[in-house]
């Protein structure tokens, strides 16, 4: 909070605290979703200071495993049946060390990802249309939301990481009298395209990205074939699906629609407003720090000091 005094015993705050305080509270009224709520409120120094700690689970035997994580024998195997990789936990530089020495003596060899990298990827490229007639692949893309479109070729030996996810998508009505009601659950589908010298991975969304020139019917058919194609030479990560979906509030694909139907009619004061929770935050997430140690196993980090 943004405040002259402190909220438990109404002490005058130092002045560096509440110009650190006025400018955190800045950042976060800039901030136009909630995924990048938390890294405006902490700031730079803070994401740098962060530490990814990353096991690979099929590393070991599935005992190895237990004994280092502190769990059964059954749960390891679940482990490494749900993914190659698995998140441990984040944490701020300083206090790496002890977990990073004990799952080493218990045999195990984690990975360190650079929290700056991955809050650099949390933010993806769209990709707003695809020629895939064409080789290389020739994409449209949009790096910045009001910046210009531009023209880019998308070479597969670049390709360091595709990864794939379902996205659970739920509306609801919102009422202001009673609890909210009429909830409705969709499916979606993303695809991250992730390139060796680049840290922010590129966003196919079937459902935004177009497809130039003749091929099947539907843009959800033709990214399908698309990801075929493109996980024959690249490595190919679908474990997200393994992942409980964590909702949170996002956005609605049919937005610029509604905007167009909206301009036309003025809505009724009554009427009620469709909230739109999902787990793109949640899967964002995951490709960010996966494609980071991607790159890192690969030799090809581009994660700072």
């Amino acid at each position: 909070m943004a405040r002259g005094t402190c909220v438990y015993c109404g002490a005058p705050l130092p002045e560096d605290v509440r110009e650190a305080a006025a400018s955190a509270a800045h950042r976060v009224l800039q901030s136009p979703t909630l995924a990048g709520l938390e890294s405006a409120a902490m700031g730079h120094d803070h994401e740098r200071q962060k530490r990814y700690l990353v096991i690979e689970t099929t590393a070991q035997p599935a005992e190895v495993l237990a004994e280092a994580c502190g769990m059964s024998v059954w749960d390891a195997r679940q482990w490494q049946a749900a993914s190659r990789y698995r998140l441990l936990r984040v944490m701020l530089e300083p206090q790496v060390g002890e977990p990073l020495a004990a799952l080493r003596a218990k045999g195990l060899q984690p990975f360190v990802v650079h929290g700056d990298v991955v809050a650099q990827a949390r933010s993806p490229i769209p990709v707003e249309s695809i020629d895939n007639s064409a080789l290389p692949l020739h994409c449209t893309v949009r790096e910045e939301p009001e910046g210009v479109v531009s023209r880019k070729e998308l070479s597969e030996p670049e390709i360091a990481l595709i990864i794939s996810a379902p996205i659970k998508r739920e509306r609801q009505k919102e009422q202001r009298s009673r609890p909210r009601q009429d909830t409705r659950l969709d499916e979606a589908w993303l695809v991250h395209v992730h390139l060796r010298h680049e840290t922010r991975p590129w966003e196919i969304d079937p459902r935004r990205t177009a497809f130039e020139g003749p091929g099947l019917a539907s843009a959800h058919m033709r990214t399908l074939e698309l990801v075929r194609r493109l996980s024959v030479a690249a490595p190919f990560d679908e474990a997200f699906k393994n992942i409980v979906p964590a909702l949170s509030p996002g956005a609605d694909p049919s937005n610029e629609l509604a905007g167009l139907q909206g301009s036309r009619t003025k809505p009724r004061d009554k009427e009620q407003k469709t909230i739109v929770l999902d787990n793109v935050t949640q899967f964002r997430e995951y490709s960010a720090w996966r494609g980071a140690l991607e790159r890192m196993v690969s030799g090809r980090s581009v994660s700072g000091p």
